[in-house]
């Protein structure tokens, strides 16, 4: 298995109104992740350096139920994720992706139909981000709009992940 693109997710502090930046395995900015709260849900962008959208992600929280929608491209999917306890059940719909692992503690990988792995992700504990190993750059920014659904629910009380 050869690692196309590796990517860290570190969630942002500052003061330039981003929730995430994903920079490469240099260190390299390659993605800004900005959001809003409306009363619907919430809005979130995957942005490349030159400030344009290329990923969209619309949500609608329940109690229990988290409904996200993720275009990029021509190309777009729904993921459901059910929280019970300290357990989350995820599914795809629209492509065909599961989840192996424990996304609640942030270690698990997406496969596809073929159980072949897309992409891996696990904490970088020395960094304080998420990191992720992607196998198929066609899925880069679904398996990022993904991760950053799973991340944000998970730390949904901090500070930075608080909506503007």
């Amino acid at each position: 298995m050869v690692i196309i693109v590796k990517l860290y997710l570190q969630r942002d502090t500052s003061d330039i109104n981003a929730r995430y930046q994903i920079s490469d395995e240099k260190g390299n900015l390659k993605y800004t992740v900005t959001g809003k709260r409306n009363p619907s849900g919430e809005s979130i962008r995957i942005r490349n350096l030159a400030g344009e959208s290329v990923c969209r992600v619309r949500s609608i929280g329940f109690s229990a139920l988290s409904i996200y929608s993720i275009s990029a491209g021509d190309e777009s999917i729904r993921l459901n994720i059910a929280v019970s306890g300290n357990a989350a059940a995820v599914r795809f719909r629209g492509i065909s992706f599961y989840i192996r692992g424990d996304a609640m503690l942030g270690s698990y990988s997406i496969l596809d139909a073929d159980t072949a792995v897309v992409c891996e992700v696990g904490k970088d504990f020395a960094k304080g981000c998420v990191q992720t190993d992607i196998f198929q750059e066609d899925r880069e920014l679904f398996c990022l709009a993904s991760i950053i659904c799973i991340d944000s629910l998970t730390a949904a009380s901090e500070t930075a992940l608080q909506m503007t």
